[in-house]
């Protein structure tokens, strides 16, 4: 329990989880040796058990969101309908980076309009990539 709260960062809306993830911002942790969804652990510590036949809903359109007052539990036909259904959605923006960031009037959008990135993100991979370039240069 502890390990699983040392990997989440709460702001003052969402509960981001940090740790590893499935590639589309779901956060992922093993308990018991088998990978487990992060915000489906979350509901169930703070809820109990997620009914048969339904998923989590993030009511904050957040996957990376652990917050249990932002889940709730619903059948798959609700899940679609509500607009939240697992699968490509390129008529959808996303509103937050993989690493569960807001995007804001702050991120970096390339000129040819193909893509953006993370201010947050880029900075902490700069200051990151600094970091191991000043260990590296120390062992020299």
């Amino acid at each position: 329990m502890k390990r699983f709260w040392e990997k989440v960062v709460r702001t003052e809306d969402c509960w981001n989880w940090i740790g590893s993830n499935n590639g589309v911002g779901y956060g992922e942790i093993r308990i018991d040796g088998k990978k487990v969804y992060a915000h489906r652990w979350a509901y169930e510590d703070a809820k109990g058990k997620i009914p048969d036949g339904h998923q989590i809903d993030h009511l904050c359109k957040n996957p990376s969101c652990v917050n249990p007052e932002h889940l709730e539990a619903v059948t798959a036909k609700v899940n679609v309908r509500r607009g939240n259904a697992v699968g490509p959605k390129p008529e959808r923006k996303k509103d937050y980076c993989s690493n569960g960031h807001l995007y804001s009037e702050n991120t970096y959008v390339r000129p040819d309009g193909r893509g953006r990135n993370c201010e947050e993100c880029v900075r902490t991979r700069s200051r990151e990539w600094q970091r191991k370039k000043r260990i590296e240069a120390g062992r020299q």
